[in-house]
């Protein structure tokens, strides 16, 4: 979140810095054309990198734990500070800061990834949305932190930038640090035959009898089912598992099709458009992205009441008004001129509040409770892939969207916004209503009764309690 949105309070004092680079160069002031270019380069390459990094993730868990694969991520995260901060600091290249946002996205894949990945396999069942919906509020919170500590009377300025983006280090060095006392998720210690260790976790970490923890452990078996990791081409080729697979894409898609990046990059730019005063527009950015942190952390509690599929249905609801009510500000800006930038601003805040509170918070529930272990992997990795691609596009056209439609920028994220919310309420099953097999049975096309399914799955975990004893 603070890598995406930093550079948006940023953008003169790097577009001055370019020209400058340009002008010692070729002897002439940048064109505009060409400097709009370049930092939808530079913003949207952050997303170039997630696709390398989110594809190369899943091999990375082939070798590694998933403790190890993050730890891996922070160094490069250090790595990729030294390329944008020193590096384009001292020398003015464009092109430098660029390779910079591409090592930065290739952490970005790794982190929005493996975190959901281990804590779907340490969280306790009970808080399983809520503590999956933390990740989407620490974003909210960097996107937020970004806002204030890039204004450009704080670190916003031609001198003081480069600190900006340091301080995307200081998660990754306590992250670092605090690793040394990280356990490994039991999944993975039962994976490597480390059940000793597994249950010693499991101590640690749960608040329930030893009983409590082998009962869990069984179950974690049940789930794992002696099953090799399902394969990209048996997740295409089985039905059950296709229909996870196109689940987990559409609602990582929801994410990033729905126009999010063109306020999280640009929203300063947008404001001045719709009207505001130079001087106010970051400010504006801040208050909407505070009121959108808020959102986050009353979110992770509704998340975890209501479930992330009747969230995120909510939620797209919720952003298709704030996208009509914003571009009906910018249409009929002529006829209000005074009252329609705030308008604007109310729009805006409203739209952030949804995704924050509620879509990017409800996609980790929502995809884990559509998968199982031996598809969790695969259908993340290569969703994730489609993610960043998305992500991408969504951060890299608005500048020309904004030149092209004006007014009607958004019209492109309100269509997918009409599908997502269309494919949720036909082709996705309620996963905090169901149990793991009635969604399954769900996907597979061979839905059972109620009661008759639970009874089975009982019996299942019994004999496999019985067995393992």
């Amino acid at each position: 979140g603070y890598n995406g949105m930093i550079f948006n309070p940023m953008t003169p004092v790097l577009v001055n810095m370019f020209n400058q680079t340009y002008v010692s160069r070729h002897g002439i002031p940048m064109p505009s054309s060409v400097s709009t270019t370049i930092m939808a380069v530079v913003n949207s390459f952050v997303f170039v990198g997630a696709i390398v990094g989110g594809f190369s993730t899943k091999f990375l868990l082939g070798w590694f734990s998933p403790k190890r694969v993050m730890q891996l991520g922070h160094v490069v995260c250090l790595l990729s500070i030294l390329v944008m901060a020193l590096i384009t600091g001292l020398t003015g290249s464009y092109e430098v800061l660029i390779i910079g946002r591409f090592l930065a996205g290739s952490v970005a894949g790794i982190s929005y990834y493996v975190p959901s990945l281990m804590i779907a396999e340490t969280s306790a069942p009970a808080k399983f949305g809520f503590w999956q919906s933390v990740v989407g509020s620490s974003i909210a919170f960097g996107i937020l932190a970004a806002a204030i500590l890039g204004h450009p009377q704080v670190l916003g300025t031609a001198t003081l930038w480069p600190v900006g983006i340091a301080l995307t280090g200081v998660p990754s060095i306590i992250y670092l640090i605090g690793s040394i006392w990280l356990p490994e998720s039991p999944f993975y210690l039962i994976r490597m035959m480390r059940q000793d260790e597994a249950v010693e976790v499991l101590q640690q970490i749960r608040t329930g009898t030893k009983d409590d923890i082998l009962e869990e452990i069984v179950k974690i078996k049940s789930e794992m089912k002696d099953v090799e990791q399902v394969g990209i081409k048996e997740m295409l080729t089985n039905r059950g598992y296709r229909n996870q697979f196109l689940a987990v894409l559409v609602v990582y898609s929801n994410v990033a099709l729905v126009g999010v990046h063109t306020f999280v990059f640009y929203s300063d730019q947008l404001f001045l458009q719709a009207g505001i005063v130079a001087e106010n527009v970051t400010f504006a950015t801040i208050g909407v992205f505070a009121l959108s942190f808020i959102a986050s952390v009353f979110g992770s509690k509704i998340v975890d009441r209501f479930g992330g599929y009747k969230v995120n249905i909510t939620c797209n609801g919720i952003l298709i008004f704030a996208m009509v009510l914003f571009t009906i500000s910018q249409a009929t800006a002529h006829l209000a001129p005074l009252a329609m930038p705030y308008v604007a601003i109310i729009s805006v805040a409203i739209y952030m509040c949804g995704w924050s509170g509620g879509t990017n918070l409800a996609v980790f529930a929502l995809v884990s409770g559509v998968t199982v272990e031996p598809t969790r992997a695969t259908a993340y990795g290569y969703a994730s892939m489609f993610l960043w691609l998305f992500s991408w596009f969504g951060a890299f056209i608005p500048p020309f969207l904004q030149i092209g439609l004006g007014s009607y920028l958004l019209m492109i994220w309100l269509f997918f916004a009409i599908v997502f919310l269309i494919y949720h309420l036909l082709l996705i099953p309620d996963t905090k209503k169901n149990s793991s097999e009635e969604i399954q049975a769900y996907f597979s096309g061979t839905r059972q009764n109620t009661n008759e399914t639970i009874e089975m799955a009982k019996m299942n975990t019994d004999a496999t309690g019985i067995e393992t004893t």
